[in-house]
């Protein structure tokens, strides 16, 4: 016979069953697909030595009137600079956390289960994680969390002289009760369900955060968005601001004189599961949502994905608010990270989508945040022990926290046979990408019908010459590729050589 090619088209696919998706890769862990090649991903290092108090949940990075880079954190304790590399807690006096904001207690799960009058180990309610929201006012950073409703500012007075805040500030006259906020193009200071009330938008005078009562003199106003829904965060896209509601979304735009801002409806049923999970690439969003991802562009679609049952199946619904969404724009990928397991309220599990190739990769990894590379050389992301980590900066090898897992992907069912005769492999050949591949693994799980026993054969390793001697015989095979933490390796296509046996 001659070389038969065995790689599965680029791309994990996850719904129905293994045997449904045959000829297609359907897990994997640590690795993703670029320009049809089989690749590990980055691996990460700590950005700083030491964990900060509480669970990273929110990350906003810029740069200041003389360019120095600063990255604003928000944990469910505290509120974090780091500027100039010193980390300092800019925590505002008086800022309600979200250290109470957790749905176990006493009762809060099915009656009957576990004992009487003891604190439930895992809970029936859902969790009602805050969120930041950050932006920039020139050089000043201004910020809300969710569970405390104020405005503050934090200013790196980068002139000469100049010394930084040490803490951050209420906003003087600012609205009170907010869930969110944003800087527009515009440069007006946005409150999203300002003043407790979850249908207003209220915005300040331009280029002045600290007027909001209109006048006839200044630009400040508000409005409402036009939904039977809450207001729940806001997102710049281009020359909007896109405001994310518990039934939809609603598009924010510029007008001028005399209202200064229109509002639309912009797509319904399309509800996000978290203010994290928004991603802009800058040139559409996209967002996880409670059973589908979304994209917008001008008008909101639903993302065809292919690992959607094992997102969806697997979320732990009561802890979905925690789930978060990052761009890693030098791969063209969208991360999106979500909880999985019975009192899982951190995200435990992620998917890739390479929106350029519209394909999917999944694995596991603790992380609760995600912001791009730009302001700083790469992605940054924390995790939920208050590391924070800049990702795609070293091999997997010298990543923290990686302990036994390795980058592999494996296939369905391969159809090697035909009719009723089965086939004998001899050599496994790889393409001229063979050359990145000794120390990558490759094994098999043999069968000779579709319900019939497995056999397992393999491992076997590629060589420097890219030719690996191989002795099996089956009509169908799963197929797994392993490579090392060490190895920076592109997998393309395998090829077997066969020789076809007779009937079994």
């Amino acid at each position: 016979m001659a070389l038969l090619p065995i790689t599965p088209p680029a791309g994990i696919v996850k719904n129905g069953t293994d045997y449904s998706n045959k000829g297609r890769w359907v897990d994997g862990d640590l690795v993703r697909f670029e320009n049809g090649f089989l690749k590990p991903i980055g691996g990460w290092t700590k950005l700083l030595a030491t964990a900060l108090d509480g669970e990273p949940i929110g990350m906003y990075a810029y740069a200041d009137n003389v360019g120095n880079s600063i990255l604003a954190i928000g944990t469910r304790q505290k509120v974090y600079v780091l500027y100039k590399e010193t980390l300092t807690d800019i925590t505002p006096s008086g800022f309600v956390n979200d250290t109470n904001n957790d749905p176990l207690g006493y009762g809060a799960f099915h009656w009957g289960v576990e004992d009487y009058g003891d604190a439930r180990s895992q809970s029936g309610l859902p969790q009602r994680i805050g969120h930041f929201s950050f932006d920039n006012f020139g050089e000043d950073l201004v910020f809300c969390f969710s569970g405390d409703g104020k405005i503050y500012k934090w200013s790196p007075n980068s002139q000469p002289g100049g010394t930084a805040d040490t803490i951050g500030t209420a906003v003087t006259n600012a609205p009170v009760g907010n869930l969110a906020l944003v800087v527009t193009n515009e440069r007006h200071l946005v409150a999203i369900g300002s003043a407790s009330d979850p249908r207003k938008i209220a915005w300040s005078d331009r280029e002045d955060r600290n007027t909001w009562t209109s006048k006839a003199t200044n630009s400040a106003g508000d409005l409402q968005i036009p939904t039977s829904g809450r207001a729940l965060y806001a997102v710049k896209f281009k020359q909007d601001v896109i405001i994310f509601s518990d039934t939809g979304i609603s598009r924010m735009y510029y007008t001028g004189n005399p209202f200064i801002y229109g509002i639309a409806d912009a797509g319904t049923n399309c509800k996000a599961v978290g203010r994290k999970v928004i991603v802009s690439t800058g040139s559409f969003m996209a967002w996880m949502g409670e059973n589908s991802f979304f994209v917008y562009d001008g008008q909101v679609r639903e993302i065809a994905c292919e690992v959607h049952d094992f997102v969806f199946d697997n979320l732990n619904v009561l802890g979905r608010a925690s789930s978060w969404g990052g761009h890693n724009s030098n791969f063209n990928e969208i991360w999106w990270g979500f909880p999985v397991g019975d009192g899982q309220y951190t995200p435990n599990r992620y998917v890739i989508w390479n929106y350029r190739e519209n394909t999917w990769s999944i694995g596991s990894l603790d992380r609760g945040c995600w912001i791009d590379q730009g302001v700083f050389d790469f992605p940054i992301a924390g995790d939920s022990s208050g590391f924070i980590y800049e990702h795609e900066s070293t091999s997997l090898a010298n990543s923290p926290s990686l302990g036994s897992a390795v980058p592999f992907c494996t296939s369905g069912p391969i159809e090697i046979g035909n009719g009723d005769r089965f086939v004998q492999c001899n050599q496994i050949v790889p393409d001229e990408e063979a050359n990145t591949l000794p120390g990558v693994t490759i094994s098999f799980k043999g069968k000779f019908t579709p319900l019939g026993s497995e056999t397992d054969f393999g491992s076997f390793t590629f060589e420097n010459d890219g030719y690996t001697d191989a002795r099996f015989s089956a009509r169908q095979v799963q197929m797994t590729v392993t490579g090392g933490v060490t190895q920076d390796f592109q997998v393309g296509n395998i090829r077997l050589d066969l020789k076809t046996r007779g009937k079994r």
